[in-house]
């Protein structure tokens, strides 16, 4: 007996979407950077909305001490 379209639909639907939802995860995901430059440092986001990048500053001209501190804030695990 040949399976219908609405059958082979219903069947593919939750893999596809569990596939595609895992792929967007990952394109759609913030990043936290710091650069230094002169002694100073500045904190940056970067923020990845399917595939393009904003960059956000979120603190510039601090300390080394105060920069790694701040960037392991900002790196754990919520």
């Amino acid at each position: 007996m040949p399976i219908s379209r609405q059958q082979l639909v219903n069947q593919l639907l939750p893999a596809l979407d569990k596939l595609f939802g895992q792929t967007y995860a990952e394109l759609n995901r913030t990043e936290y950077h710091m650069k230094r430059r002169y002694g100073k440092c500045t904190i940056y986001r970067w923020d990845f909305v399917q595939g393009k990048r904003t960059s956000t500053t979120l603190a510039k001209g601090i300390d080394l001490e105060l920069a790694e501190g701040m960037m392991k804030l900002l790196k754990e695990p919520k």
